[in-house]
C-alpha cells in the first residue's frame, strides 16, 4: 500500500472511530450512564479504542516503505 493511499484509509478509521464513539455516548446518555467530564467516560470507550487502534497500526505496518 502507498502512503498516500494509508492516509486515506487512516482518515476514514478515524470517522468510523468517531461515529461509533458518538453512537455509544448517544447510548450512554439514553441509558442514563453518561457521566459529566471527559475522564468520567473513560471506560465506555475501551473497546472501540483498542479495536481501532490495533487497526491503525496493521495499517501503518502494510505501508510500502519508499
Amino acid at each position: 500500500m502507498t502512503r498516500e493511499q494509508a492516509e486515506i484509509e487512516y482518515r476514514k478509521l478515524l470517522n468510523e472511530w468517531t461515529e461509533e464513539d458518538e453512537e455509544i455516548c448517544k447510548k450512554a446518555e439514553q441509558a442514563g450512564i453518561l457521566k459529566p467530564g471527559l475522564d468520567s467516560n473513560r471506560e465506555l470507550f475501551e473497546g472501540t479504542k483498542k479495536k481501532y487502534l490495533e487497526k491503525i497500526k496493521a495499517l501503518r505496518e502494510s505501508v510500502d516503505e519508499e
